[in-house]
């Protein structure tokens, strides 16, 4: 009998390390699995938000020319038939200046003229000028000279900028506009509060404006937030890490 229980001993053995074994197998082969899975799900989801960026920008894009065309069609064609229609020299040279401006800001708005010579900070200070005839805007600005940007980055951050604030116009009631720029050799932080109404946080991401700017700070692998405070105003905050 002593024999018999020494002469399966290592066969007990043997087999309680082969279903040791196929235990760790099997287990293994979950975590795979899982992993596998919870890849499949990521990658899902991060297709499913490119393909929305995507047709977010299409819409965007055919949103500005659409509005580029109304300009044109409903501002500069209709001063240009006035301008045709008129006999007074005074009334002409008015109309025909008028319509030169909106030449121009129909120019600005496809291209800003400043971004080839000039500072962000400096594109920054043009827009906000006819702007604080309606608001009262305090622009910090701090370690801003000696820094140079590629015109793309400039170009993008700007329209970042004019983004949040079109934004401030259209739906803050406020008065009062707090902006602060910070440029140093390793990033850019860009703040934007405004002390108006605010807006829920549901309703962040409804409007193209916020997929545009979404579509420009993924360009230049920027990071923003928008901090509601409704009903008392609220914050954009962007950092640009340049060294990345």
């Amino acid at each position: 009998m002593e024999n018999f229980e020494e002469s399966i001993a290592p066969i007990q053995w043997i087999l309680g390390n082969l279903l040791l074994f196929l235990g760790l197998l099997v287990f293994i082969a979950i975590l795979v699995r899982k992993y596998v899975q919870r890849i499949k799900e990521e990658s899902k989801i991060k297709l499913s938000h490119q393909k929305a960026l995507l047709e977010s920008s299409i819409e965007i894009q055919e949103r500005e020319r659409n509005r580029i065309a109304s300009e044109i069609h409903d501002n500069l064609i209709a001063q240009l038939y006035q301008v045709k229609l008129l006999n007074n020299e005074k009334e002409l040279g008015s109309y025909i200046t008028k319509s030169i401006q909106t030449a121009r800001n129909i120019s600005h708005e496809l291209s800003p003229p400043l971004i080839e010579n000039h500072t962000l900070e400096e594109m920054l200070e043009a827009f906000l000028f006819p702007l604080q005839r309606e608001y009262n805007i305090h622009f910090f600005k701090s370690n801003t000279e000696g820094i140079v940007f590629d015109n793309t980055v400039k170009l993008h951050l700007f329209r970042i900028f004019q983004e949040v604030l079109t934004n401030i116009q259209k739906h803050a009631q406020t008065e009062k506009i707090d902006i602060s720029l910070k440029i140093t050799i390793d990033y850019v932080l860009l703040v934007i509060e405004d002390f108006g109404v605010g807006f829920k946080p549901e309703n962040i991401q409804k409007g193209l404006g916020t997929k545009n700017i979404e579509l420009r700070a993924k360009q230049i692998h920027a990071t923003y937030k928008f901090k509601p405070n409704f009903p008392q105003g609220s914050k954009f905050m962007l950092v640009y890490d340049y060294t990345t």
